[in-house]
């Protein structure tokens, strides 16, 4: 008879490999000899538990010797003890793919199961084939490797457009220009990938195609597909979280909307820049025609009266040469002194520059750059707030809230003393800076649940394997009893209010039943314990 300890911790790690990394076509071709090696080893156990499966029933075993009462994928092996530990601990997508944990199932329902995952496989495959058929797809795939996902590159153009204009800086604003012109050519290229991702999951599409949306929406990051829901469509993983079909076409519904608000602030942030910077200009032209005009006229009318002071000189010099003597030093004096005054009033022209009136729309921009981060603070605020009504929820929920209240803080926090809304703001502040803190706490409380539950789970799932195909020494027991106390423990930590309260309640009461036999076996001495002397 098989060993069911090595075939049942097998069996999560192989439902989670039951997947599709999508990469290029040599990827994709290793991608489909891996999958087929997976459901070989699936085929395998599947064998081993319908022999198991007819041995029990030529016994005329009840699957199992003891009665067992568990709320969840509960079935009995050869052996006697539950297998609801297999499903509710395993690790990533597998409990998904294993059974469904609020119902209880049997040693056939496992074979089924088994028999799903072997047919999923097969799709995976078909869908691998469709890819390397595809050679638009492939060059897509190769293409976008070099990209940021969708969601950083908003983030990424909405940062680089978080501009302050310097209104009387003409070099500044030349830098601004060219950075909003940046952005602007980024969300051109961004908008028709957004309307691809949207349209080709928002309709009955190949499924080709659905792979390029998602091949556009993770970019760089690589990603798989993992199962597939009837409500949420395909499930995918990437860098350790999971996604849906669903979720992706939500985000970037979010993403278009966010994309349209960033054009408009990019183009009216450029006519602001390059307005600017056209007076700038203007005015510089204005004061450089004015200098040369003073250059100009300033030199003739000297020299003119210069020219008339010495021919009036001359004259007297012939009737008065005594006088005409005295004069001429005189006159010699005023005029070397006149030739050095007036291009020192000149450069003291040059020196004076003429404000641009720069400094009522400097006001006015930053006016309205304050109304605009209240009024998209208080819009996050109501998205934020919305999404946490009717808890409990999935912590993927918390931390969307926790980002969009975070955000809206930041936004409150940029808005300048003196502004018009600065006292709206400051208000505000206060109150989403409350709420921030309220969800993130939220948020830690409804992580720590999860994972107090997974390690629960993953101890009682220990526990099962280590009783199987009993009789045991005393300590194998014993250590399972241990196992099951500290899930316990755990479980009674989880607060009833978190998403998975109802489910640690459930599994707590099945540990708890399972861990009073096991302390009965041995309290008792049970003959299916074997005594080490």
């Amino acid at each position: 008879m098989a060993d069911f300890e090595i075939l049942l911790s097998d069996l999560p790690n192989l439902a989670d490999s039951v997947k599709l990394t999508v990469g290029n076509a040599n990827e994709i071709k290793g991608e489909i000899s891996r999958i087929t090696n997976v459901q070989q080893r699936l085929e395998e156990i599947q064998n081993h538990l319908n022999e198991a499966l007819e041995f029990e029933k030529n016994k005329n075993m009840a699957f199992g010797v003891f009665k067992f009462v568990a709320p969840i994928a509960t079935f009995f092996i050869p052996g006697g003890f539950f297998v609801e530990a297999l499903v509710g601990g395993a690790l990533g997508l597998a409990a998904e793919k294993l059974g469904n944990p609020d119902e209880e199932a049997s040693l056939e329902d496992l074979c089924q199961t088994i028999d799903n995952l072997i047919e999923w496989g097969d799709c995976l495959k078909e869908f691998a084939d469709d890819i390397l058929g595809n050679a638009e797809l492939l060059k897509i795939i190769k293409q976008e490797r070099q990209s940021l996902s969708l969601t950083e590159q908003v983030k990424q153009i909405d940062e680089g457009l978080r501009i302050y204009l310097e209104f009387d800086d003409e070099l500044a604003l030349k830098r601004h220009i060219q950075q909003i012109k940046a952005a602007q050519a980024q969300l051109r290229q961004l908008q028709p990938k957004l309307d691809n991702v949207i349209q080709n999951l928002e309709r009955n599409v190949e499924p080709v195609d659905r792979i390029m949306a998602f091949v556009f929406y993770f970019g760089k990051s690589i990603f798989a597909i993992d199962w597939v829901d009837d409500e949420e469509g395909l499930i995918l993983s990437h860098a350790e979280q999971v996604t849906t079909a669903t979720g992706i076409f939500n985000e970037c519904e979010s993403l278009k909307q966010k994309t349209d608000t960033l054009v408009d602030k990019a183009n009216k942030l450029r006519g602001q820049a390059e307005q600017s910077l056209k007076q700038l200009e203007k005015q510089k032209r204005r004061e450089k025609d004015e200098l040369q005009q003073q250059g100009q006229k300033t030199p003739r009318k000297i020299k003119k009266s210069g020219y008339r002071e010495a021919e009036s000189a001359n004259n007297r010099r012939i009737v008065k040469t005594l006088l005409a003597l005295s004069i001429l030093p005189i006159l010699s004096f005023l005029g070397w002194k006149t030739w050095f005054e007036f291009p020192q009033s000149q450069q003291v022209i040059a020196n004076v520059v003429i404000p641009v009136n720069t400094g009522k729309q400097k006001q006015n921009f930053e006016q309205g750059q304050a109304a605009a981060n209240l009024e998209t603070a208080q819009k996050l605020a109501i998205e934020a707030a919305n999404m946490v009504q009717n808890a409990p929820h999935p912590v993927t929920v918390w931390q969307q809230s926790t980002a969009k209240w975070q955000e809206a803080v930041k936004l409150l926090e940029a808005i300048p003393e003196g502004s018009s809304v600065s006292t709206q703001a400051k208000e505000k502040l206060a109150a989403y800076q409350t709420n921030y803190t309220a969800i993130n706490n939220r948020l830690v409380t409804e992580q720590k649940a999860v994972t107090n539950l997974e390690a629960a789970q993953k101890l009682a799932w220990e526990a099962a394997v280590i009783v199987q195909n009993p009789p045991h020494p005393l300590e194998n027991w014993q250590d399972a009893q241990s196992k099951l106390q500290q899930a316990i423990n755990l479980l009674n930590t989880i607060p009833q209010g978190t998403f998975v309260g109802a489910k640690a309640k459930d599994k707590l009461a099945n540990y708890q039943i399972n861990y009073n036999t096991i302390t009965n076996l041995i309290k008792y001495q049970s003959p299916l314990i074997s005594v080490r002397n």
